[in-house]
């Protein structure tokens, strides 16, 4: 994660503000949650690691999809895991981790999830260390979702590609300082990758049975087994 990107999510207002956001601009947003739900449901995990949970958002799905479970929420940024906290009322079933997945109890899990969030890390090894750092946490066989921003920035089709998703952000009701602000991060701020690289990532990680199960434009989200 760049210094930029990381400074951003230490930002109250950012943090405050976030619950909101991406469903205005990110195309399937709740279909993306209800199919992560589903997927890991099909397993019952008693315990789940969600990567990149602050926000609360799709803790908030999997409280209500799995009752019964309980779940690792990790994220390197104070604020977010208090706007978390706040959001979800604080719910029992959570336990809050500050930092990197590298920071997570070694006990395996019944499953994972990693939403929004790899795209934030950079290609050059940082990648496939993180994924690594996910595999090693969980059971044999056990489910991962992972769901993100994928476009290649070396294909000559990329800034269609960043244009036709900035459109549709766009159009959004989103307050436009914030708007262009974002924008400006998805093109120079994000470590995204284009969806061969991340299926291959995956499976060099050791996960198996990778299947695309989710595309809203090029947003992409998979479903792998430990």
């Amino acid at each position: 994660m760049t210094d930029k990107i990381a400074e951003l999510f230490k930002d109250p207002e950012h943090a405050r503000t976030y619950a909101d956001r991406p469903r205005k601009i990110i195309p399937g947003f709740d279909g993306l949650h209800r199919i992560m739900a589903q997927l890991l449901g099909e397993t019952s995990p008693a315990n789940t690691l969600v990567v990149g949970g602050g926000g609360g958002l799709e803790l908030q799905t999997l409280i209500r999809a799995l009752p019964e479970g309980r779940f690792c929420a990790v994220d390197p940024s104070a604020e977010m895991i208090a706007q978390g906290r706040a959001y979800l009322g604080d719910p029992v079933s959570v336990d809050w981790v500050e930092g990197y997945v590298f920071d997570v109890p070694t006990t395996p899990f019944d499953a994972a999830t990693c939403l929004l969030t790899l795209h934030f890390v950079p290609d050059d090894g940082a990648k496939l260390e993180t994924l690594k750092a996910i595999h090693s946490r969980l059971k044999p066989g056990a489910p991962f979702v992972i769901a993100h921003l994928s476009i290649d920035k070396n294909d000559p089709a990329s800034d269609r590609r960043f244009d036709r998703y900035l459109k549709f952000s766009s159009d959004s009701d989103l307050d436009p300082k914030v708007l262009k602000e974002a924008h400006e991060r998805v093109r120079t701020q994000l470590n995204c990758v284009g969806p061969a690289r991340d299926e291959e990532l995956l499976r060099e990680v050791g996960f198996s049975d990778v299947e695309p199960v989710f595309r809203g434009f090029y947003w992409c989200g998979w479903v792998a087994y430990a």
